[in-house]
């Protein structure tokens, strides 16, 4: 599976640059570790980034001089079927060469933030509350 670490490029990538002084975010990823699950970013070069407050359950990142690698990478990651308190994750590019992470919280969830290298680390505890899969919307179903 995929190991930040371990698989330094992300799948089906292969080895990019930063373009100047603009950082290109390669890889927003899940990693099922612990109870709580992990949400890891992964840049050309250590990146900047900053918390920003908003809803209590839902986390929300910039990472400032930096673009997605691809329109691919900003496409939502649905984590919500693993028993974690990851529902989902998006990513999306702002005009002003920021990218923003969306992460929403099944709950409100302590967490650790932390830097390693070229990668964004953001752990999360187990939820308290009992774990069930999203369920699919009627719109959804019939598409």
């Amino acid at each position: 599976g995929v190991q930040p670490g371990t698989q330094e490029l992300a799948p089906n990538k292969s080895a990019l640059r930063s373009r100047g002084a603009i950082r290109i975010i390669s890889w927003v990823g899940f990693q099922m570790i612990g109870q709580g699950g992990r949400v890891f970013v992964q840049s050309t070069e250590p990146p900047e980034f900053e918390l920003l407050g908003t809803e209590p359950d839902l986390i929300v990142v910039d990472f400032p001089n930096s673009r997605l690698h691809s329109k691919n990478d900003g496409l939502r990651l649905e984590t919500g079927w693993f028993p974690t308190a990851v529902l989902w994750i998006e990513a999306k590019q702002l005009k002003s060469n920021v990218t923003r992470v969306f992460i929403k919280l099944r709950e409100v969830v302590a967490y650790d933030v932390r830097q390693e290298d070229n990668y964004v680390f953001l752990d999360f505890r187990a939820p308290k509350g009992p774990v069930t899969a999203p369920s699919i919307s009627t719109s959804r179903a019939e598409q």
